[in-house]
């Protein structure tokens, strides 16, 4: 049985909800989740610890600690690459694209598998699912060509996988889409949802 989540505490007011460089047309849009600038605002700004912060968000600390370096990460790469940011205010909403050999369950979660899910999660908890032919199966063009393009038409905020380079990571982060890498024996439908908690 999945536990219970404890909701989280995000309590910030945005004054802004874009920022982007005033020199240059931007290239790309950097996406941050609300609880992602909460962490932000809570590590940089109060100058809390992390075991503070993540009391205060009511999350556990290894996930503030995941929390604050997706945040950073995607801050440093808007302010080198002169990116756009812009804050996602809906709190507790996004998407996550998962592949997958089977059409109804997580199975062989790399790259190249033959479909992509990809689940909504709202409050935590799973809202919908769409499923769609990978456009990389069967290893006919490069992911990292085809899935930081597919995936912001697609909204999705999260990508797991068993594993990815160094390229498709980058390209997946300059468009504001975390990556996160899991082992394919620890991964099904339920989970997915169970590592946001």
């Amino acid at each position: 049985m999945a536990r219970e989540k404890v909701q989280r505490e995000l309590t910030l007011t945005l004054q802004s909800k874009y920022f982007g460089p005033k020199d240059i047309e931007p290239a790309e849009t950097i996406v941050l989740l609300h609880e992602e600038i909460e962490a932000i605002q809570l590590m940089s700004i109060e100058n809390m610890y992390q075991e503070d912060a993540a009391k205060k968000m009511n999350v556990s600390r290894a996930t503030f600690s995941r929390i604050i370096k997706n945040a950073r990460r995607k801050v440093a790469m808007a302010l080198i690459n002169g990116y756009n940011i812009k804050i996602h205010e809906v709190k507790n909403d996004f998407s996550v694209a998962v592949c997958s050999s089977s059409k109804t369950e997580l199975n062989d979660i790399s790259l190249y598998s033959e479909y992509i899910f990809i689940f909504h999660i709202q409050d935590y908890k799973l809202t919908s699912q769409m499923l769609i032919k990978n456009p990389a199966f069967p290893r006919e063009k490069k992911p990292s060509q085809l899935f930081p393009k597919l995936f912001q038409e697609q909204e999705v905020n999260y990508f797991i996988t068993d594993k990815l380079g160094v390229t498709l990571k980058n390209a997946l982060i300059a468009k504001g889409i975390y990556p996160i890498i899991k082992d394919n024996n620890t991964i099904n439908i339920d989970k997915v949802v169970d590592i946001f908690k």
